[in-house]
């Protein structure tokens, strides 16, 4: 069993949050250890079911990706809630990723093979997380009159979701593209390489975010 990039980025991710964990205690950076814990768990899951299931499951590990894919919405969609301050964003970000969640779930009870439609929603939540990540930037920078954005765990934050999601969701609209024989590097498709090399970048700026809380706790201690 292949252990993939994005693992290795996840646990350390995870790890450096654990090792921050006093300085996080008690902020909204707190709720990125039991995050953490389930996308590691997850992702192991789908790896090891992608080694073990038989071919004959149309949907090979998309299921668990599927319900990872929930966990997520639901968790940046909270960040960006607690990010904004502005009402109708608030209400905004509640209606998209309630109905991005139950899309999702249709996926998941009604469709007997969902692996294509599954990559297309991907798609549109991408859209959707690069987009409140530009009116954050936005916000964010019109504001920082003395410079002192890049010492901000949130900047961190929302860069490594821009990164992540604004490559992923150009990645999955071609996911047909990418499935070619001549589409494939370091033996492994550039649907699924690129991912995750984009995870070393999400995950690596999370823990850059983390490393900022510990110091700034310290500093004011």
């Amino acid at each position: 069993m292949n252990i993939s990039l994005s693992i290795i980025a996840e646990f350390l991710s995870l790890s450096v949050a654990l090792f921050c964990f006093r300085q996080l205690k008690g902020s909204i950076y707190f709720y990125f250890i039991p995050f953490l814990f389930f996308v590691v768990y997850g992702e192991i899951g789908a790896v090891y079911f992608y080694y073990n299931v038989p071919e004959s499951y149309l949907n090979g590990n998309t299921h668990i990706y599927l319900w990872i894919s929930i966990f997520e919405i639901i968790f940046y969609s909270y960040l960006f809630y607690h990010f904004f301050h502005n009402r109708l964003l608030k209400n905004l970000i509640l209606l998209l990723a309630f109905l991005v969640v139950n899309l999702y779930l249709f996926l998941f009870f009604f469709y007997t093979v969902y692996v294509e439609t599954f990559y297309y929603v991907l798609t549109l939540v991408g859209i959707y997380l690069t987009l409140l990540s530009c009116i954050f930037f936005y916000q964010l920078f019109q504001r920082d009159e003395e410079g002192e954005a890049l010492s901000s765990p949130d900047l961190w934050i929302v860069s490594g979701i821009f990164v992540f999601f604004t490559g992923t969701c150009l990645t999955f609209v071609l996911h047909k593209t990418l499935t070619g024989p001549d589409r494939w590097l370091f033996g492994q498709p550039l649907y699924n390489l690129i991912p995750q090399v984009l995870s070393i970048i999400l995950y690596g700026f999370f823990a850059k975010a983390f490393m900022l809380c510990r110091k700034k706790v310290k500093t004011s201690s």
